[in-house]
């Protein structure tokens, strides 16, 4: 996910110059989705600063579960879950603070969800 100061002016470069294909845009929250042709990764651009920066997420069934699960074990999130388009988003850190960001599905019955 990256944030960008012109959304259209970036849409323009995510598929013109580097080939993506747009699948999802969110005119209310300011983000637009795509995908690499030959994966299912996908790159998030939005104009919105109030979204903590993410370059990554590794997808989980339930962040809210999973976040339970990982201070049951004496953890505590860098991030506790906030909501996002798909579902739900948090960090968690392993033993030496690397950031481990985690987001769901949940909210499209966790499947990938596109326009």
């Amino acid at each position: 996910m990256y944030h960008v100061s012109d959304l259209e002016k970036a849409r323009l470069f995510y598929q013109n110059v580097l080939g993506l294909k747009k699948v999802w845009e969110d005119k209310d929250a300011q983000m637009i989705g795509f995908v690499f042709e030959q994966s299912d990764s996908e790159i998030v651009i939005h104009n919105n600063s109030d979204i903590p920066k993410f370059d990554y997420s590794y997808l989980v069934e339930d962040v809210v579960k999973f976040c339970d699960e990982y201070q049951e074990r004496g953890y505590k999130p860098i991030l506790e879950p906030i909501d996002v388009r798909p579902g739900k988003y948090a960090i968690l850190a392993d033993p030496d603070g690397n950031e481990i960001p985690i987001i769901d599905l949940t909210k499209f019955g966790g499947k990938a969800e596109y326009d």
